[in-house]
């Protein structure tokens, strides 16, 4: 799609990509509750 759309309008693939990635995150941190999540402690060897 990212193609189609660089063609007929003119942006760069890449705009297209990084407008979908960003209203994608966006969405998901609306929807998203992550008080569950806990971080994980990498030690190296």
């Amino acid at each position: 799609m990212a193609l189609r759309l660089s063609k007929s309008l003119g942006l760069s693939q890449e705009s297209w990509l990084a407008m979908q990635d960003a209203y994608d995150l966006w969405h998901a941190s609306r929807n998203l509750k992550l008080d569950r999540v806990k971080k994980v402690e990498l030690n190296a060897a």
